[in-house]
Order: structure tokens, then sequence, then C-alpha cells
């Protein structure tokens, strides 16, 4: 409420809220009981193309005389849905395991995303220890299917022995509202594609 004060004071200058959680700054600025309501025009950005990035990316590596593969480029972002964040985490930790000369292709892919997932275990096993029961097991559920539609199916509840569709839209209700989980036309996923890696690869 404070920002908005001070913002409507201002005559000459332009303000742009940027976010990768949609929920939130849908939250933010569609809720009637937040300061920010109605208070701005709303604008999606689709991912970078696949050809801008990948130019992009082989432009960086060169710049330190490295060289990555526009295979491992593309593959990065297929796997990420072309997601800005995730994507760059990734092509920093490939190009730290690139030495100057060196080529980094697909073969080091693998290497990268541990590193990754390495450096966040803590946190990963942190979040998972406080979750209530319920909503561990749908996480669960989902990391090992990726992407889920019919997340409240009876297919879905027995192939992942969940209990009830009942309790399995409580527990995606708390999920959503922190941003773990996260809706993407109707396909539910974990918003974090590495934390996804991680529960898949240990529960």
């Amino acid at each position: 409420a404070l920002l908005r004060t001070k913002i409507q004071q201002c005559r000459q200058t332009q303000f742009i809220f940027s976010g990768s959680k949609r929920h939130l700054m849908s939250n933010m600025f569609n809720s009637p009981a937040k300061p920010f309501y109605q208070s701005v025009i709303m604008m999606g950005l689709e991912p970078i193309p696949l050809d801008v990035y990948t130019d992009f990316a082989v432009r960086m590596f060169e710049n330190r005389g490295k060289t990555v593969s526009p295979e491992a480029v593309r593959a990065v972002y297929r796997r990420f849905e072309g997601c800005t964040w995730f994507v760059q985490m990734m092509m920093n930790e490939l190009f730290a395991l690139t030495p100057v000369q060196g080529v980094c292709g697909t073969d080091l892919l693998a290497e990268a995303s541990a590193h990754i997932i390495a450096s966040q275990y803590m946190g990963y096993q942190e979040q998972m220890a406080h979750l209530p029961l319920k909503q561990k097991q749908l996480l669960i559920a989902i990391a090992k299917e990726r992407q889920v539609s019919g997340i409240t199916s009876a297919a879905f509840i027995k192939r992942n022995q969940l209990s009830s569709a009942s309790s399995v839209q409580a527990a995606l209700k708390s999920l959503l509202k922190e941003d773990v989980v996260v809706n993407d036309d109707g396909r539910y996923r974990i918003y974090d594609y590495f934390f996804a890696e991680w529960i898949a690869e240990n529960y």
C-alpha cells in the first residue's frame, strides 16, 4: 500500500512489474483485497524463441573462448520448456563445466543437472520434511509423471495409491497456493523442474 501511494505521486515515471510466478502476479493485480488491484495493464510473455536463444547461448560461449553445440542448447531449452530461469541456470552450469577451448555437448547435461540438484539438496530435503503427508504424496505422484492433466481422476489416484479425489483436491489447493505446483493450461507440474527431478529420484 505504501509503494502504491509513492507510485501515484510520480508524474514522469513508468513502472514495470515482472515475475515468472503467474499465480502471485495475478493475485497482486486481480485481487480486490490487494493495493495494486486493477492498477496495471497485464501482459503475458511467451518463452524466448528457440532459435533466438540458441544464437544467444552460442555467442556467449564464443565470447569466452568456448563452444556449445546447438544440439545441447536445444536439449536444455526443450527440457525446461523455454522457461528462462531454469534454462539460464542450466546453461550457466554447462558454461562452468566447459574449459576454455573446450566444447560443450549433450554429454555434459546429466553432470550439470546433478551439480545443480546437489547444490539445492538441503533446501529440497527441508521443504519435503515440512509438507503434510497428503501434500507430500501428491507431490511425489506429480513428480513421477512430470505433468498431470486428470489429477483427480480415478486412474491417477489408483496408479499412485492416493486416498481419494477430495484429499487430492485439498492437497493440490495448498500446493498451488504456495506455488510449489503450477497449472499450465490444465496440466499440473512442479514449478521447480530440478525439485521435481530430485523427488522422482529419491521417492
